[in-house]
């Protein structure tokens, strides 16, 4: 074409370009920004967004499931991962409100600060219907701390073996261990326990709300939700508080 020239790439320019955009690490800061880019030109969340709602009457929204997706929801995550919309739940959901149905968000919460936590909820309650139910599970701090107390039950000594084998495995299998994992580990910014998360919850406007089991649930929607095989039997109901809410 006139006017256009090819870029001759020399081989100490191609060197530098693959250095700056991550040298093929797919989890380099420059290479999420690139995908990012290139999915804002094609405009795919807006697609992903726009196919799912259009072609459901039951709108359901998964928040920060990473690669785990879930077949009739729209899942959404700030990880750039196919099939999911990108979303940074820390602010303003790019959603109308009243739209969904369910909302579904586990071992997510956790993960940003209190006050950022809260505004997802609030956001929740703002893009859900009336009488939609939310649920949301994490990691339960009264049953970590629990770990540290003189006589422990069968599920405690289970858990607390297991947790340090399986994470700290460097370290001998101690309480102080596994509550300074559950807290520095992952990226954790803040542990709620129950009253903390029914308050949370209770304060961005939802009501009716109640603990369930890990994969039991008020709704059958939101049942069987849980990967619960990847821990041992019954550990990963241990460690969770799982809380149901409805919007008014």
């Amino acid at each position: 074409m006139k006017g256009c020239r090819r870029l001759q790439m020399t081989p100490p320019f191609k060197q530098q370009l693959i250095n700056w955009i991550g040298g093929g690490d797919q989890g380099h800061p420059n290479i999420v920004r690139a995908h990012r880019l290139r999915r804002a030109i094609l405009r795919s969340d807006l697609r992903l967004r726009s196919d799912y709602l259009n072609k459901t009457t039951d709108p359901k929204l998964h928040i920060g499931g990473g690669w785990t997706l879930f077949d009739g929801w729209l899942n959404v995550d700030i990880a750039t991962i196919p099939g999911v919309m990108w979303m940074d739940a820390t602010q303003p959901f790019p959603l109308p409100d009243e739209t969904f149905q369910f909302v579904y968000s586990e071992h997510m919460i956790e993960h940003v600060p209190y006050e950022k936590g809260a505004h997802m909820l609030r956001e929740c309650y703002r893009v859900m219907r009336r009488r939609g139910a939310i649920r949301v599970i994490t990691p339960d701090l009264s049953a970590i701390l629990g770990l540290y107390g003189p006589e422990l039950s069968a599920e405690q000594q289970q858990y607390l073996q297991w947790f340090c084998q399986t994470f700290v495995p460097t370290q001998a299998p101690s309480a102080t261990s596994a509550i300074n994992a559950m807290f520095r580990l992952w990226g954790h910014q803040f542990l709620y326990d129950e009253q903390t998360l029914t308050e949370a919850m209770r304060s961005a406007g939802f009501t009716s709300i109640n603990r369930y089991p890990i994969s039991r649930s008020g709704h059958p929607e939101l049942q069987n939700l849980v990967n619960e095989q990847r821990y041992p039997e019954g550990l990963l109901n241990y460690e969770s508080v799982s809380l149901e809410g409805i919007k008014g």
